[in-house]
């Protein structure tokens, strides 16, 4: 075990600075010769980067056994109440680091792939590079990181390279790559629409505002839980929960938990800061589907899996301030994932739709795996011991990974071949691009959670943990999991029919085999998408099968499917008046926040501005004004006759006289 765990230490080394390294000769060339052809060689290297990173995941995988292996260094020691607190660089493969690690490094691979024809000639192709790879080992340092401060590192990585490459094109030259219509307007006549550059503003503020938060909450629980390791192994003391709440009590370790999760949820897009994830769609397709997939939104949810599993390993989980912030996060994941599907029926954008559809998501994953402190039971997956509820939810992360990335790539070489981001596409388009119609198919079906495939087992088992939870949460989570459920498959579908069977015919059409990388990519990633369907099977076939063959559930399946169909033969609904104008706006999110929220910060800062004036004015003018008079007048008395001093001793005293015969008469 110590050799593994040395092992792991080198292994992550190659993992995390490979992309790096072999994106930096392509970011360094692009700074003093802006030729894609020439560059090409370079992008090339910066995917064999990837490439190694997808190589040194698959071998942790298959050569590292089934159990907690660990390497920790010492990074910093800082003096606390209690001794002292040591700051690890630790990295760990638990059941969840290793599966989520080898599905980010693969699909960062596939999608860099993709990327070398889908940006072949673009105006910053180092930039780009560069930022992705950052983008990748940022979320494998997130992955792998077992103490909370080392990965908070990767956290920040994530948000910094979000920005980068969300507004990658910078210059706001392109349509293509806005959000919403152009000319729409919000209220105030604020523009509907977003452009690349306002985009990346948005998504790094809104951020911003839940890490400074999770910050200040990873110093406290170190403060008082007297280390930030998550899983302790190797001797190596994790997080004292009981003291942390026991310290706080119910009240303070509701603050605690909710200051750290206004990360996740923000990361996350869970309602209300969902709307940076819906325009951040003006980046590059291949960072929408990378982000979308397996990185950064994942992200905010993995590291709530990863705090459950550490609460319900030291047994607070079911602690009263513990639950309260759950039950909480479980009606902010449903209510999410309603809303998200719900937006996702009404837009016509392609990319935007699929952001809808991750907003909703993303909601189902956070509801399912707040509900651990509800549900007792475990799952031994070889030597790891799950929590249910986290087990059912990470699954659904997996599959979801791979099906969305599908979409996604599918939505980039479709904006390629048609010139337009709005959906778009008949028979005749699907005819011509087979393969990309059938990655559309096979993830749309596979993610649905239609029969049999394995969107269905993994949905049926969700159901499973919302109706075992019901008697303590209440029926509202179980509605609004059913609900959503409905609305998603019925936007997936009318995506899958609007760009290939009953949408507009394209008014310009490529040729789609000129790009045969792209073609694979996403061939590749929606293929694994049905073959994900052994996933259930594999790991643990009592809890996904058993709640599959469960009359409701097979009902619901079914009914699933009548959706789907239904939604394929009439994907378009009618003008709903107020209804689909507050879809078509994104629940009025972008106003709330660019008009409300951005006026209040506006009166805020003028105030703050004339205050600072005014004490500006009093300390460096009044006071220096009034000191300088009052010396020129002392002057102006200063004769050297007794007689004048004592005139002005006399003055003095029948004024001070006064003042006091007024005091005594007010009283």
């Amino acid at each position: 075990m110590g050799m593994l765990s040395s092992l792991l230490g080198e292994l992550m080394g190659l993992m995390l600075l490979s992309p790096i390294v072999l994106a930096s000769p392509i970011a360094i060339y692009w700074l003093f010769n802006q030729d894609p052809r020439k560059a090409r060689p370079l992008a090339y290297l910066a995917v064999i980067g990837l490439g190694i990173s997808a190589i040194t995941a698959t071998y942790i995988e298959v050569a590292f056994p089934w159990e907690n292996i660990a390497y920790n260094i010492p990074w910093m020691i800082l003096p606390s109440s209690s001794g002292s607190i040591t700051i690890y660089v630790s990295f760990i493969v638990d059941f969840l680091s290793r599966n989520m690690g080898l599905l980010t490094a693969w699909l960062a691979f596939i999608i860099g792939a993709y990327s070398l024809d889908y940006l072949a000639n673009d105006y910053r192709l180092g930039w780009f590079w560069f930022f992705f790879n950052l983008f990748t080992a940022s979320m494998l340092l997130t992955v792998y990181a077992n103490d909370l401060l080392f990965m908070f590192i990767g956290w920040e990585g994530l948000g910094f390279s979000s920005w980068a490459l969300i507004g990658h094109w910078y210059k706001d030259d392109d349509e293509l790559s806005y959000v919403g219509r152009v000319g729409d307007k919000l209220v105030l006549d604020k523009p509907a629409w977003t452009t690349p550059s306002y985009a990346a503003y948005r998504a790094i503020a809104t951020i911003r505002f839940g890490d400074m938060p999770m910050l200040g909450a990873i110093a406290s629980i170190g403060i008082l839980g007297g280390s930030l390791v998550l899983t302790p192994v190797n001797g190596v003391p994790a997080i004292n929960w009981s003291n942390v709440i026991s310290t706080l009590g119910v009240g303070g370790t509701i603050a605690l938990l909710l200051a750290f999760m206004l990360g996740p949820y923000t990361k996350s897009a869970q309602v209300p800061f969902n709307d940076w994830l819906l325009t951040a769609m003006t980046g590059p397709t291949s960072v929408s589907a990378l982000l979308h997939s397996a990185t950064m939104v994942a992200a905010g949810v993995y590291i709530f899996m990863r705090l459950t599993e550490s609460l319900h390993a030291a047994g607070v989980i079911t602690y009263p301030g513990v639950e309260i912030m759950y039950l909480v996060t479980v009606y902010i994941g449903l209510l999410t994932a309603l809303l998200g599907a719900l937006f996702a029926m009404m837009i016509d954008e392609r990319k935007v739709i699929l952001a809808g559809s991750t907003m909703s998501s993303l909601g189902f994953m956070m509801g399912v795996t707040a509900l651990t402190p509800f549900i007792p039971q475990v799952v031994h997956v070889g030597g790891y011991i799950v929590p249910l509820a986290v087990l059912v939810a990470f699954s659904y992360l997996i599959i979801h990974a791979l099906s969305k990335a599908t979409l996604f790539l599918v939505s980039g070489h479709l904006i390629h071949v048609t010139h337009t981001r709005f959906n778009m596409g008949n028979l005749e388009l699907s005819k011509r691009m087979k393969l990309a119609f059938y990655a559309t198919l096979a993830a749309a079906i596979s993610l649905g959670g239609v029969p049999p495939l394995a969107g269905y087992w993994i949905h049926a088992a969700m159901d499973e943990v919302a109706t075992e939870t019901i008697s303590v949460v209440g029926y509202g989570a179980y509605i609004l999991m059913l609900l959503a459920s409905l609305a998603y498959v019925a936007f997936l579908a009318r995506f899958t029919s609007l760009n290939f069977i009953k949408g507009e015919a394209p008014h310009v059409h490529e040729e789609h085999g000129k790009y045969p990388l792209m073609v694979a990519a996403y061939t590749i990633t929606g293929t694994a998408a049905l073959a994900a369907l052994a996933i259930p099977f594999v790991l643990t076939p009592h809890i996904f099968v058993e709640a599959g063959i469960d009359p409701v559930v097979i009902a619901i399946g079914i009914v699933l499917w009548v959706i789907f169909v239904i939604a394929l033969i009439k994907p378009r609904v009618g003008n709903l008046g107020l209804i689909t104008r507050i879809f078509e706006r994104r629940y009025y999110l972008q106003a709330f926040m660019d008009v409300v929220l951005a006026g209040f910060g506006y009166i805020l800062t003028v105030i703050a501005f004339y205050i600072y004036k005014g004490i500006d004015i009093f300390f460096n003018f009044i006071i220096p004004d009034a000191t300088m008079a009052l010396s020129r007048y002392i002057r102006t008395i200063q004769r050297g006759y007794l007689r004048t001093y004592l005139e002005m001793i006399l003055v003095t005293l029948a004024v001070a006289v006064l003042v006091i015969l007024i005091i005594i008469a007010l009283l």
